[in-house]
């Protein structure tokens, strides 16, 4: 059965100036961008190592020579994430199968690339691991009105297997919150007390029917 991953696709963004001073400044802010493997996609591509792992070749392009680059890997499945250098603009990197990954590449000045998310087949899945859940309300890095004094966190969690059984919410005023609420059967939690000029920090843990289950980002909001 042909699998797919949903994600959010944010395009990237290239400017640029007449200034040298300012090509500095700017390119700093300038986007590479990833080419391969592609976002939201099933990747069959890559060369079969042995029955767990296969090699794939990371791609991306930028307009100028930004490396030496470092392609930033986190196995979505356990939170791990990986680095690894690049004097070119694509390295072959191993894998294990069966396993949701996200991606970004890093170069000099500061240049960064999006977030790209896939799912490297592997061999007799029997089910798919949920997506990484994403912020709705409060977006992320959002300010709320300093008259708030409940706030309400909306998510969206997605599984290609449909088997969403749960989801854990962390919540907190440091940047590892702790476990707030287990096995909410929504994508909301309403009323959590919130104070004026505070940062708050929250994740989300989806569970399937399966026993697999995926961590989102920390997200972050301030309350005016």
């Amino acid at each position: 059965m042909k699998k797919s991953l949903l994600f959010f696709l944010i395009a990237s963004c290239f400017s640029c100036g007449v200034d040298l001073d300012l090509v500095d400044i700017v390119g700093a802010d300038q986007s590479i961008e990833l080419t391969f493997p592609e976002n939201e996609s099933e990747c069959t591509e890559g060369t079969v190592v042995s029955e767990n792992q296969s090699e794939l070749v990371f791609k991306w392009f930028d307009d100028n020579d930004n490396s030496p680059y470092t392609v930033h890997l986190t196995n979505v499945f356990n939170t791990s994430t990986e680095t690894y250098e690049s004097n070119e603009q694509e390295l072959a990197i191993v894998l294990e199968r069966g396993v949701v990954y996200s991606w970004y590449v890093t170069g000099k000045l500061n240049k960064t690339s999006d977030t790209w998310n896939f799912y490297n087949a592997g061999p007799g899945l029997a089910s798919t691991i949920p997506l990484p859940a994403t912020a709705i309300s409060p977006v992320s890095g959002a300010t709320i009105s300093q008259t708030s004094t409940t706030v309400n966190l909306i998510w969206q969690s997605e599984d290609e297997d449909n088997d969403i059984v749960g989801h854990d919410i962390y919540f907190g005023e440091t940047n590892d919150p702790e476990i707030f609420a287990s096995d909410i059967t929504e994508t909301r939690f309403d009323s959590i007390e919130v104070t004026s000029g505070k940062v708050y920090y929250w994740k989300v843990v989806t569970k399937d029917s399966n026993g697999n289950e995926s961590t989102s980002p920390i997200f972050t909001f301030t309350v005016a």
